[in-house]
C-alpha cells in the first residue's frame, strides 16, 4: 500500500511538472511570449524611426518650395538650367 501511495504521489508530481514547463501558461510559452515581445519592441522601434523620418519630411515639403525643389532634385533627378550633370559610372 505505502508503495502505491508513493507511486501515485510520483505521477503527480511528474503530471504537475509537465504542466508547468509545457502547460498552457508554462515556463515555456512565457519564454515564446518575451522573444515574440522582443521582436515586436525592435519592428515597433524601426517603424518609429521610419514614422519620425516621413514626419519631418512632410514638414519641410510643407515650409517651402526649397524643400520641394531639394526632393526634386533628389528623387528625380533634375537639373537647372546652366548646370551641368555629372554621372559616376562604376565597372
Amino acid at each position: 500500500m505505502p508503495r502505491l501511495i508513493l507511486f501515485l504521489f510520483g505521477c503527480a508530481i511528474c503530471y504537475q511538472g509537465y504542466h508547468l514547463y509545457y502547460g498552457e501558461q508554462g515556463i515555456k510559452r512565457q519564454e515564446e511570449l518575451a522573444k515574440q515581445i522582443e521582436y515586436q519592441e525592435r519592428v515597433n522601434q524601426r517603424l518609429k524611426h521610419r514614422n519620425q523620418a516621413l514626419r519631418a519630411q512632410v514638414g519641410d515639403l510643407r515650409q517651402g518650395e526649397e524643400a520641394v525643389e531639394e526632393h526634386i532634385r533628389t528623387e528625380l533627378q533634375y537639373i537647372k538650367d546652366g548646370e551641368v550633370f555629372y554621372r559616376i559610372v562604376e565597372k
